[in-house]
């Protein structure tokens, strides 16, 4: 059951649902909650079934993991200063995390971007579409959308992920999105690309899509089509009910 403040605008989240909304009655799906539709292949189920009982501690663990590296990315990219320990002295990450954020912090400083957006909700009336973009930035003069992963692998969905936010975002600004990609802050990658062709250092690699936006945004219609199929009333169960409560003395 969604319970929603009657003023709630924007992006909503509530238990294990996410809903994007501009007027408070209309709801639309994220990127990612269509993606959902998208197979995972023979070695996620594979995978399922050799972890067993424990897939669902170890997915929660892993996407917990990465939230707090996310969550890291902004705040270093806000200007904030990101410390290992607190003040007590006690870890605030473990030794896989602090090595990935110190490996965007590499990448960050390697080539000097200059961050337009950090973050940024994005709720499209045209397309029925929400989404949060992780960073929008130039590059070489080049705007680029870029999604940081922390899981073991890029996969497919992660481009037709990048491609939907650079429509929406394409839609509705005159400077346009040219090139989209992953960093992946798991890569095997050993040091900086000897031909300069590809942005990458230790650990850490921009995996770029290079196959046309147009075609991307067609696989991503196909799917959201299923979606829609399958969510014919997409909206939160229950509107009625406030997010708040207070006694008044």
């Amino acid at each position: 059951m969604a319970i929603l403040h009657k003023s709630a605008r924007g992006r909503i989240d509530f238990l294990d649902e996410r809903f994007y909304t501009n007027d408070g009655i209309h709801f639309y799906p994220s990127v990612t909650t269509v993606l959902e539709v998208l197979p995972k292949g023979a070695g996620y189920y594979q995978w399922l079934k050799d972890v067993g009982n424990n897939a669902d501690i170890v997915i929660k663990k892993a996407a917990d993991s990465g939230s707090k590296v996310h969550h890291a990315l902004e705040e270093y990219l806000l200007g904030k200063e990101i410390r290992w320990t607190d003040k007590k002295g006690n870890a605030c990450y473990n030794w896989e995390e602090w090595q990935m954020i110190n490996r965007f912090v590499d990448f960050w400083k390697s080539y000097n971007p200059g961050l337009l957006a950090v973050e940024l909700n994005m709720i499209s009336d045209k397309f029925l579409l929400g989404g949060t973009l992780d960073i929008i930035c130039y590059i070489n003069n080049e705007l680029w959308i870029i999604d940081t992963k922390t899981s073991n692998q890029v996969h497919d969905s992660h481009a037709l992920q990048l491609a939907a936010y650079a429509m929406m975002w394409n839609d509705t600004h005159e400077e346009q999105v040219q090139r989209i990609g992953v960093m992946h802050l798991k890569a095997l990658s050993k040091g900086k690309d000897k031909t300069g062709k590809k942005i990458q250092g230790e650990g850490w690699k921009l995996h770029e899509f290079e196959e046309p936006l147009a075609n991307l945004w067609e696989s991503f219609c196909d799917l959201r089509r299923i979606w829609d199929r399958q969510h014919p009333n997409y909206k939160p169960k229950n509107l009625s009910l406030p997010d708040r409560l207070k006694l008044t003395l």
